[in-house]
């Protein structure tokens, strides 16, 4: 069941509340099986079997309590908003796992969902408005990812200002860019953050080291620095091997672990900053950070070089959790409400808790390894939980648990050693946390100190590395998953080229791929081992799964039975660091054991029989560039190219002071369309030598000067093909002139819009090599390409640029599957719609093309024409209407397959 049709059974329930044709005490029940709940469950909800809230063998209809899924009371009377408070605080929708607690008086409507603490409030009548609301009950979930911390911000805010203290206080001119200072800068303060850390969590004695700092440094700040060298030396000595020391300094505990092991100098301090790092510790509850913080301060301080160079992303929660979530972790809690009854079961699902590998082959500072580690001991707590009522219910006890999960059980790779280090101490601080916390549930936790190094997060290039020597014992159920670096083919420096070559070594087309491509083809090959029972989820840019690179990548990844078993579409990743930059990205999941498919789309989830490498609902397939159209289309080729050094182009000041000196130039002087021209009316002019004959030439020495201009750039250049131009100065590099009216495309279209702008032109027109040319006027042309059908066609398959389409002839026309044969009535159906757009394009005529497709100001006139020609165009492909673009693009690719005969051609 999809959208369209839950919005029509909503539409339809109501006008039958309102006609009498449905009882008010039908009400629940119509509704449920609105969303497409089973008959049968329904029925037997009806019948009183499945309403806790029955009483003897009365079925009731104005309370109904169905497990997993609703609370619903029929109330009497305006105290709606009371009556949902007292229900939603019952203890009853916590014990049956509530997912929405409903009330109304069938005037008004309240209800919450549980699960992700929205609400709705609404006259009973706009119900159909807000259907959405319900859609988890269709199975098409609002996709809860946990949002940010305020401590972290407030935090990461609060150690910029002391990050930028001490960085005026210790560079200068000479050493602002000594990166190997700026290193020892990042270890001091990672140090200061596990020392604000351990003042708050019962590490150290509650507020030790601020309080220490205040006591026993002058104001000014002039003898900190000594004072920090002495307390990191302590920490890092045994109590056995301290000899005598004064007490404030003795107090402190062992740390160990590796992390004060290296004599790094403290920064010198002036008063003001002392001053900081004092309400650091003083004004932050340390207690409240997530340990990711960590890879958020480092963005903050690193030397931009350095950090852009090493591609280095630092991953909020929330967007860690589109990952983990779909990776493993809603399938565990699955589990645990399956067998909540079952001892035994929860007991197994415990000890496969205990023996599961987290793996993140590129993990900068552990962000991604620490919420893994995190959200499963949170899972651990549940189970266990339910593990002692059970055994509470049975005999009357309760038994201490413990915990099965180990730090060992997390890997990592990280290039930049640094990093690798706070990955570390990141992940001891995250077992320190969810240790203080299994204490306070279950009264006792293993002690945090002295820290245990760890061998599982290494240092190293995650290419070069063997995954399997580091994590790949067989038959050990393994998760992989992370952010691995965002370079694009064309950015990638020497050392990238030569990690492609290493990873790609015989790929035909790898210099086409972006350097995310790498850790999905290794991450295939681990999984494809025999015995490997291996999972893995990557964040990456979304050009991976558009254009030309789909075609190289991934018939290298999806074979041997590795398919996609989630992906999460394009949307925009940031984080919580200063200063934080955001991309389009996309999540995929990768399995070669998951029956079960889902796609995600903004806040919601669906469920899919298959996922292409396009992250569409469809099967396998692979579009490939084509030379000629695969339909019944006319040829599209780009406009023209001069490769003149300008000399060829002219503002309107510039061709009237050629006119001035050349007046015969009028007659070879045309207007010049590039992607500006084309779409907000700017005004250049070319000209065309290659139209003037030799003996008129001789009498226009200003032409003749520009065209020996051009002969000297083209012999100018290195690359050869130009050179070779050299010798036909008056001629484009490309030509590309119809005799008769034609349409043009421009190349780069901004993502905003809604529809491709397709123009007309006359032959005394010139389009730039930023336009492509389609050598005809037909209508019925002009209405495919200018479709919601052909957008999503070229939004799913081509190129990308920044946050537009790239659109070109090989991958986004030529490829663009039309039926055959379309019925005549059809055809001038589309052409009878295409007209009313250049209607409507003309009764706006004072506006330029680009505003009229930009979405903030299409006219609506324009907006009503197109929608028609939607439908019109929709009808050659389908006799019943398409739901949405998912469904188009569906279509699309089954046509696609049986004009290609499924070879991906």
């Amino acid at each position: 069941m999809n959208i369209a049709q839950i919005e029509e059974n909503i539409k339809s329930l109501l006008a039958d509340l309102l006609s009498g044709v449905c009882k008010s005490e039908d009400f629940i029940y119509e509704l449920l099986l609105a969303y497409g709940h089973r008959k049968q469950s329904v029925s037997r909800l009806r019948s009183g079997e499945r309403n806790i809230a029955t009483k003897g063998n009365l079925a009731r209809h104005d309370e109904i309590i169905w497990k997993r899924n609703l609370y619903f009371r029929h109330v009497e009377g305006s105290e709606l908003h009371k009556e949902i408070d007292q229900m939603r605080n019952e203890k009853l929708v916590v014990t049956n796992k509530i997912r929405f607690v409903v009330v109304t008086n069938f005037d008004q409507l309240l209800a919450v969902d549980t699960k992700t603490s929205d609400t709705l409030d609404i006259d009973f009548g706009e119900l159909p408005k807000k259907f959405d609301f319900f859609l988890p009950w269709a199975g098409m979930e609002k996709a809860v990812y946990q949002g940010e911390n305020p401590a972290d911000i407030k935090a990461a805010e609060k150690m910029a200002k002391l990050f930028d203290l001490i960085k005026a206080d210790n560079f200068d001119d000479e050493n602002k860019y000594d990166l190997n200072a700026l290193h020892q800068l990042n270890v001091f303060l990672t140090r200061l953050l596990f020392c604000y850390f351990a003042e708050d969590t019962e590490i150290f004695a509650r507020g030790q080291f601020s309080l220490a700092i205040k006591s026993h440094t002058k104001d000014d700040g002039s003898d900190l620095s000594e004072y920090l060298d002495r307390l990191f030396q302590v920490l890092n000595t045994s109590e056995s091997d301290r000899g005598s020391l004064p007490e404030y300094l003795s107090c402190f505990p062992y740390v160990n672990g590796g992390l004060f092991a290296d004599k790094i100098p403290a920064p010198k301090f002036t008063a003001r900053s002392r001053r900081m790092l004092i309400e650091c510790g003083n004004e932050l509850d340390w207690s409240d950070i997530n340990p990711d913080i960590f890879g958020s301060m480092i963005q903050a301080v690193v030397h931009p070089d350095q950090r852009g160079g090493m591609g280095m992303h630092y991953t909020s929660v929330s967007n860690i959790m589109k990952v983990i979530e779909p990776l493993f972790l809603n399938d565990f809690y699955e589990e645990l409400e399956k067998f909540e009854n079952n001892a035994i079961k929860l007991q197994k699902l415990q000890q496969r808790l205990g023996q599961i590998k987290i793996f993140d082959p590129a993990c900068g500072s552990g962000n991604f390894l620490i919420i893994a580690y995190k959200e499963l001991r949170k899972l651990e707590m549940e189970i266990l939980k339910r593990l002692q009522e059970l055994e509470y219910e049975k005999t009357g006890q309760i038994s201490q648990p413990f915990t099965v999960i180990k730090l060992s059980q997390f890997y990592g790779i990280e290039l930049d050693d640094f990093a690798h280090e706070v990955a570390m101490l990141s992940l001891w601080l995250a077992e320190h946390q969810m240790n203080a916390e299994f204490k306070v549930e279950f009264g006792e936790a293993i002690p945090s100190l002295p820290l245990k190094p760890s061998d599982g997060i290494v240092s190293g290039n995650s290419l070069r590395i063997d995954w399997e020597k580091l994590c790949g014992k067989e038959g050990l159920e393994t998760f992989v998953l992370g952010n691995p670096p965002y370079i694009g083919a064309k950015n990638l420096e020497a050392h990238h080229k030569e990690d492609m070559k290493h990873v790609f070594p015989k790929l035909n087309g790898s210099g086409l791929l972006d350097y995310v491509s790498c850790w999905f083809y290794k991450a295939s090959k681990f999984m494809r081992r025999k015995g490997a029972k291996i999972k893995v989820a990557f964040v990456s840019t979304s050009s991976i799964t558009q254009g030309e690179q789909v075609a190289v990548l991934w018939p290298e990844v999806l074979k041997d039975g590795v398919e996609i078993f989630f992906a999460v579409r394009p949307f925009n990743w940031k984080n919580n660091a200063k200063e934080n930059a955001g991309v389009h990205c996309v999540i995929i999941g990768l399995s070669n054991s998951q029956s079960k498919k889902t796609l995600f789309q903004g806040y919601y989830s669906k469920s899919v029989d298959s996922i292409s490498p396009y992250l569409a609902d469809g099967s396998y397939c692979i579009v490939k560039k084509r030379s000629k159209p695969l339909s019944d289309l006319p040829k599209m080729a780009i406009g023209n190219k001069p490769i003149d050094n300008g000399n060829y182009l002219f503002d309107e000041a510039a061709k009237n002071e050629l006119l001035e000196r050349e007046p015969q130039a009028k007659d070879y002087l045309y207007r010049w369309y590039g992607g500006r021209e084309f779409s907000y009316g700017h005004i250049r002019w070319c000209l065309l030598p290659q139209r003037i004959s030799g003996d008129k030439l001789i009498n226009m020495p200003v032409v003749r000067e520009l065209v020996s201009k051009v002969k000297e750039f083209r012999l100018s250049s290195s690359s050869k093909p130009t050179i070779k131009l050299a010798q036909t100065p008056a001629n484009f590099h490309v030509e590309n002139f119809p005799v008769k009216t034609f349409m043009v495309v421009q190349k780069v279209s901004t993502g905003r819009r809604e529809y491709v702008p397709v123009g007309f032109f006359q032959p005394n027109m010139v389009a730039s090599d930023l336009l492509n040319v389609i050598d005809s006027s037909d209508p019925f042309v002009f209405g495919l390409i200018s479709s919601r059908m052909h957008m999503t066609w070229i939004g799913a398959i081509g190129g990308r640029f920044r946050d537009g389409f790239r659109y070109s002839n090989s991958l986004s026309y030529n490829t663009f599957p039309v039926p055959k044969d379309i019925p005549e009535p059809l055809r001038d159906d589309v052409i009878d719609k295409v007209m009313k757009v250049l209607a409507a394009r003309e009764e706006n005529s004072d506006m330029f093309l680009g505003d009229l497709y930009d979405p903030d100001q299409m006219p609506e006139n324009l907006r009503c024409a197109h929608k028609l020609l939607d439908t019109a165009v929709d009808k050659c492909y389908s006799k019943s209407n398409f739901a949405s673009d998912e469904a188009r693009l569906d279509a699309l690719f089954r046509l696609y397959n049986e004009m290609t005969g499924g070879q991906n051609a």
